[in-house]
């Protein structure tokens, strides 16, 4: 077997899942949780534990790939947390013609796949990389889809609500406590990462009483933008719980917005770079690759920076339940008018701007981000995975 496919058969013991996490010294040794030299291995995590894993949800297109990719040439190990084993290996084989020395820094799990269309298979997968023994220390919660025709899960829960935060939502619940362990192990806290969109700030959006927009349905008033919109609204008020309930010695949350990426748009406007082969470098000699970057659209590698920043810097590692709009830049507070026009977030307001007090903007536009709201959120979601939980 290669070294980077991870076979996930259960273990005996129940407690063999701490016991592969905390005593393994090597990337090598837990690719093969099984057959780890132990007695080594645990002398080696005694003196300094070995770095973890990041886990990147949706890592095999857009800005999920490129962040993986950008990872792995940071010399990190990156879990690839994919709808299948097959799409795993191709984004993979994808990164290594990219970063050809990341061969055994790139890990799929051999017979697990992370489906989030149904919460029986994101609850397999969860149990399979617990049962993997890999060591986590970042979960970065970034696949999802944008503004599609009315659908539901498998589970009945409207498309963007169950795909964006609720298997997210089950994902992080599942893995959270193996995370605390890690934390505890080598003292440094863990990071959730949720990739959220300035689409948030759509008025009226979210309604948490109609989360699977049923009464919606029924009257006629389904609208795939302020389903998205809603989506990305609870992406952040997933992380602005765990903020709240966790200590941030041993947890932290966040939340982004990656830009305006081309992931979805390039097809149309350069259609000679696809997402999964992109050249940003080439893309930005076109004229039309120069005028987007003057509009504030990113490429994929662009877009993937604040992952990035967010997964690894020692300061974001001392942040907890912000909200992103690149790297360091909160939103709404803390952004002048310069900042954003320096990050190509031009269009957002900023309290500086004329008649930003008199409106009240943009707090405005985030009156639904509120600790009663994540709370309730979170209560809901709980309710509704509970019988899927992989804890």
């Amino acid at each position: 077997a290669d070294a980077h496919v991870i076979e996930t058969g259960r273990p005996a013991e129940p407690a063999r899942r701490a016991i592969l996490g905390g005593i393994t010294a090597t990337v090598g040794a837990w690719s093969f949780p099984g057959v780890a030299e132990e007695d080594a291995s645990f002398a080696s995590a005694a003196a300094a534990p070995p770095r973890g894993a990041i886990l990147i949800t949706g890592a095999n297109s857009g800005v999920g790939l490129s962040a993986a990719k950008q990872l792995a040439a940071r010399g990190e190990t990156v879990v690839l947390a994919c709808r299948t084993p097959r799409k795993g290996e191709e984004a993979r084989r994808a990164i290594l013609e990219k970063v050809p020395d990341a061969s055994d820094r790139l890990v799929v799990l051999a017979d697990a796949g992370l489906e989030m269309t149904d919460l029986r298979l994101v609850s397999d997968y969860c149990k399979a990389f617990l049962d993997s023994g890999i060591p986590l220390d970042t979960l970065v919660l970034n696949a999802g889809i944008m503004a599609v025709p009315l659908g539901r899960t498998a589970q009945g829960h409207e498309m963007h609500f169950g795909v964006n935060h609720l298997a997210h939502f089950l994902v992080q619940d599942s893995l959270r406590g193996a995370m605390l362990e890690r934390a505890r192990e080598r003292g440094a806290a863990g990071r959730v990462v949720a990739c959220s969109s300035i689409a948030n700030m759509l008025p009226g959006a979210l309604r948490l009483d109609d989360l699977d927009w049923r009464a919606r349905e029924a009257a006629g008033q389904y609208e795939k933008w302020a389903a998205y919109a809603a989506s990305k609204a609870q992406n952040v008020l997933l992380t602005d719980e765990i903020a709240r309930r966790e200590n941030p010695e041993a947890l932290v949350a966040n939340a982004f917005h990656p830009g305006i990426v081309t992931t979805n748009l390039v097809r149309y406007i350069l259609p000679e770079l696809t997402a999964e082969n992109r050249d940003p470098e080439a893309e930005r000699r076109t004229p039309q690759g120069r005028a987007m970057s003057r509009m504030g659209i990113r490429d994929a590698d662009e877009g993937a920076k604040t992952h990035v920043w967010l997964a690894t810097a020692p300061e974001a590692g001392a942040a907890s339940g912000k909200f992103y709009v690149d790297p360091g830049l909160e939103y709404p507070r803390g952004a002048t008018r310069e900042q954003l026009v320096a990050a190509q977030d031009w269009f957002l307001v900023s309290e500086n701007d004329p008649l930003a007090k008199q409106l009240h903007l943009p707090d405005k536009f985030f009156e639904w981000r509120t600790p009663a709201n994540a709370k309730k959120l979170w209560t809901r979601s709980r309710e509704m995975t509970e019988a899927f939980g992989a804890r």
